[in-house]
């Protein structure tokens, strides 16, 4: 009977959390070092929390990290995955065409692994854990944080894919902003934002409203690849959109509130073969996807002498409802008399976290979190898929803790050793992390990170989204896995001839996964979740940014080999092949040109080959995009902006191919994207 008992009490979250407890302390014993002189390790060093300047953005974590500063791309009409796209390790994953659904996969993890906060919010729902970044605003952020390998610990969630963290604007000095812009294809959109002193703290708001005709004339090979005789040029119908958001924001000294509201209203229009023929006015319309989002947060931070601590409490609300228009003859996502359905979902979360320094070397980090999430269902889905249930509720509990550890006595040399228990409902894993962080001099640093991983299937993966993504088949397993990385950063100063600035880093990555949890498509209307087994993800990444007087150069490039490695079983044809919508090959460059009252700039875009589905039958093709644009200063609170994207209007061009090997035709995409596309921006200050 005692034997029973250890056994249940080892394998319950309890132990998990006292073995995290226990691991700590070695920890601390095994790493402390005989007394010196205290070493400098400064919180925002830690934290990240006051670092802006770009040689510095070395510091936010032991591991690499890119920092994205949207002002400098301000008027370029870009959303939060055109600012990603030139983060290297970080891949766009869209659907729907180019405004549509879009998800982040990092170094070659899937979209679930990566993490995505604003202003410290998580925006990873269970019942929509991979974010669609398309449906986060990007006009009121301020800087874009990218953590890949390494998270530190003011990220609790299971994220070892990476960290997209999106900082909003929140101004030191009183401003109101008013930004108006219009586009090809019936774009309209406008920015508000204004920000004052309030109470003894600072406050900032801002208003968005975006709309999109989405209208477009596109090669079709009307559903018939093999017979080209009955190719024509078909109008894109339906492909449009429209968004609002309100953000409202408080903070000082102490306190921070934060309230925030989107909605996008969206077409989901039917893949394009055999549609849009030209000169049939009544087209039939694709299926709508409305999606309203509300968070509210507030918290409070406090020292107590070395102790900083604080606390944070935050709500989250989600209704998505899908319809499809035209009964089951139009059903987007494949299932018969599946019409309409909304999903609800809710979410509260509370906050610990606090830092203290620990003798002269050390440097502690905690952060506690507790989060349940309820989900409603209604519709037609309930009773076809779902076998009439129609609620589902999960809780998670997670405890990090990290410590920052002097090796040199001088700071230069630090190990960032890390612990992370995580538990939902029953289950629970307990994963580590370890980071080596070496600054040789104030131009070159290196960094190494190993650690493990465990995550949970959530909702969204095992019952689906009420549209395009349907419920799993079965039960599902959490997800383990391990990372390596290590990189070299360089930050330098280059006097004549260059008299330059130069900020560059390469680092080598290595992800190996079990029943990684995939993204399937099962036919180009619809798709599920399910675990693959076994997967392993490798790679080089650099990027580079160099700035003269009047010239500026930005570069980014991913090599990544990504591979299912699960064992073939006669009917996967799976094993060794590539994953989906991981290109081995990803870069890009823009070149700027800074004149007396405004600038100039061409970038270019480049994106591999890579497959559509697990067996490698479907391959797209390699695809770059060339975009121009110019700034000018109309007064001294006033720019006007003009640009070019896709300059040489290639979109029209890019097809999927059978892969190597196959049998078939060249056939057009499933859902076409707009070739060149024109903008004009007007940004004002008072």
């Amino acid at each position: 009977m005692r034997m029973k008992l250890a056994a249940a009490f080892w394998n319950s979250p309890a132990a998990s959390f006292v073995f995290l407890i226990f691991s700590l302390f070695s920890l601390f014993s095994l790493t402390a070092l005989p007394a010196a002189a205290a070493v400098d390790l400064p919180e925002e060093m830690v934290t990240g929390s006051v670092i802006y300047d770009a040689a510095e953005d070395k510091y936010l974590s032991p591991g690499m990290v890119t920092v994205i500063r949207p002002e400098e791309r301000a008027g370029e009409q870009r959303s939060l995955p055109d600012l990603l796209e030139d983060v290297p390790g970080l891949q766009v994953i869209r659907m729907q065409g180019r405004n549509g659904y879009a998800v982040a996969s990092v170094r070659g993890s899937t979209s679930s692994q990566v993490a995505v906060y604003v202003d410290g919010v998580l925006m990873n729902l269970q019942s929509e854990a991979a974010v669609d970044l398309s449906a986060i605003p990007a006009d009121n952020v301020e800087r874009i944080e990218v953590y890949r390998g390494y998270v530190p610990s003011r990220f609790g969630a299971q994220a070892m894919g990476g960290v997209i963290s999106v900082i909003t604007k929140s101004p030191d000095k009183p401003s109101s902003t008013v930004s108006l812009g219009i586009g090809s294809f019936g774009r309209r959109k406008g920015t508000v934002t204004h920000s004052s002193a309030l109470r003894g703290g600072k406050f900032f708001g801002s208003f968005g409203y975006e709309t999109y005709g989405g209208d477009f004339e596109y090669w079709n090979d009307n559903g018939t690849a093999y017979d080209t005789g009955d190719d024509y040029t078909g109008e894109r119908r339906y492909n449009g959109f429209d968004n609002a958001d309100v953000l409202l924001k408080w903070e000082d000294a102490h306190w921070r509130a934060r309230a925030s509201w989107v909605r996008r209203n969206r077409d989901l229009p039917p893949r394009a073969w055999g549609r849009d023929r030209p000169g049939v006015a009544d087209h039939p319309p694709g299926a709508l996807l409305d999606t309203d989002r509300w968070d509210v947060s507030l918290g409070r931070g406090q020292d107590a002498g070395d102790v900083k601590w604080s606390w944070g409490l935050t709500y989250t609300g989600q209704s998505k409802k899908y319809d499809s228009r035209r009964g089951n003859l139009n059903s987007l996502i494949g299932v018969i008399d599946v019409d309409k359905s909304e999903y609800t979902a809710s979410r509260f979360g509370v906050q610990l976290d606090a830092s203290v320094p620990l003798g002269e070397r050390h440097f502690l980090e905690l952060l506690a979190e507790y989060a349940g999430e309820r989900l409603d269902v209604d519709g037609d889905m309930v009773f076809k898929e779902l076998g009439g249930e129609d609620k589902y509720s999960r809780r998670d509990t997670s405890v990090t803790i990290q410590d920052t550890i002097s090796l040199d006595g001088e700071g230069t040399f630090l190990a960032t050793p890390s612990l992370r228990w995580h538990g939902q409902d029953d289950e629970s894993h307990l994963t580590w992390q370890i980071a080596f962080t070496k600054e040789f001099s104030p131009e070159w640093m290196l960094k190494g990170t190993f650690g493990t991983y465990a995550r949970a299937p959530n909702m969204y993966e095992r019952y689906g989204d009420g549209a395009f993504i349907l419920p799993a088949d079965g039960d599902m397993s959490w997800e383990t896995g391990r990372q390596f990385d290590v990189g070299v950063i360089w930050n330098a100063r280059l006097g004549p001839p260059w008299n330059a600035r130069v900020n560059a880093s390469v680092s080598g990555f290595w992800r190996d996964t079990d029943d990684l949890i995939e993204f399937l498509m099962d036919s180009p209307q619809f798709g599920r979740y399910a675990n693959i087994a076994e997967a392993e993800v490798k790679g080089v990444e650099a990027e580079a940014a160099i700035d003269w007087e009047r010239w500026s150069l930005g570069l980014s490039g991913t090599w990544m080999d990504a591979k299912n490695k699960t064992p073939d079983t006669g009917s996967t044809r799976s094993q060794g092949m590539w994953l989906p919508n991981r290109p081995r090959w990803a870069g890009s460059a823009r070149l700027t040109r800074k004149f007396a009252r405004g600038s100039a700039f061409a970038e270019y875009r480049y994106t591999g080959a890579n497959f559509a589905d697990r067996s490698e039958n479907i391959l797209f093709d390699a695809r770059g995009v060339v975009n121009i644009g110019a700034k000018y200063s109309l007064s001294p609170t006033a720019t006007l902006t003009v640009g070019v994207d896709d300059l040489l209007d290639e979109a029209d061009s890019w097809r999927m191919y059978p892969a190597g090997g196959l049998n078939g035709p060249t056939r057009m995409l499933w859902y076409p994207v707009e070739g060149r596309t024109f903008y004009m921006t007007l940004d004002m200050e008072f």
